[in-house]
């Protein structure tokens, strides 16, 4: 479903016009970023409304048949999900291909630094806009993995070929990205022998790890 979507916006003859629009128009906010991340989540390939979007004959079509399924989008600001998106993964994956580049970016100091590296080489997003990807990315679970013993062995796979952990690491060392925090484990003594690591009381989640992404309000 995501390729018909793309395909919409990041054609050679689309892509330019789109990239402009986007440029020109007023930044959208997180609201709009949550609603349409909402909306591609609840696309699976196997939900009925999928297989009428794969109908779509055009972009109009296409937002029509979201509409009347509830979902009130517009062209607008699919576009700039979708080209901002797109700008961000291109961006990481040139640093992923030229070492000098992933070099000079892990060590910027705050996030302006890196924005303004990436206008320097043709690529356009803002801080919030980085932040809400890559909150997206680490509050997904089928994206990274968790140590059940203990709650703090982290797994970030590779994604396009992006090392993510990299960039995940240095948007908390800038605050852009809330780091994952220990819940208190229980004291009472209910779950059995405490120096034994495969009790319940042993196995838990980080702190926030399914709803991170309400922690974005203050961006």
């Amino acid at each position: 479903m995501h390729y018909k979507i793309w395909a919409f916006f990041c054609t050679e003859e689309n892509y330019p016009y789109w990239q402009e629009q986007i440029q020109q128009s007023q930044e959208v906010n997180r609201i709009t970023w949550e609603k349409i991340s909402d909306f591609l989540r609840a696309i699976e390939p196997h939900n009925p409304l999928s297989h009428q979007l794969l109908q779509a004959h055009n972009l109009e079509q296409f937002i029509q048949i979201a509409r009347d399924n509830g979902y009130q989008l517009t062209q607008e600001e699919l576009a700039w999900f979708v080209v901002t998106q797109k700008q961000i993964w291109d961006f990481l994956y040139l640093a992923q291909e030229t070492p000098s580049l992933k070099q000079q970016l892990l060590t910027t100091r705050n996030p302006d630094e890196f924005i303004n590296i990436a206008v320097a080489k043709g690529y356009y997003f803002s801080q919030k806009e980085l932040a809400w990807l890559l909150i997206d990315i680490k509050s997904s679970s089928s994206l990274v993995g968790i140590n059940n013993s203990t709650g703090d062995t982290f797994i970030f796979p590779k994604i396009d070929g992006i090392e993510m952990w990299y960039w995940l690491e240095l948007a908390e060392k800038w605050g852009l990205v809330p780091p994952f925090s220990n819940l208190s484990q229980p004291g009472n003594g209910l779950f059995g022998d405490e120096k034994d690591p495969f009790f319940l009381k042993q196995c838990f989640l980080p702190r926030g790890y399914f709803n991170q992404r309400q922690l974005i309000h203050s961006l």
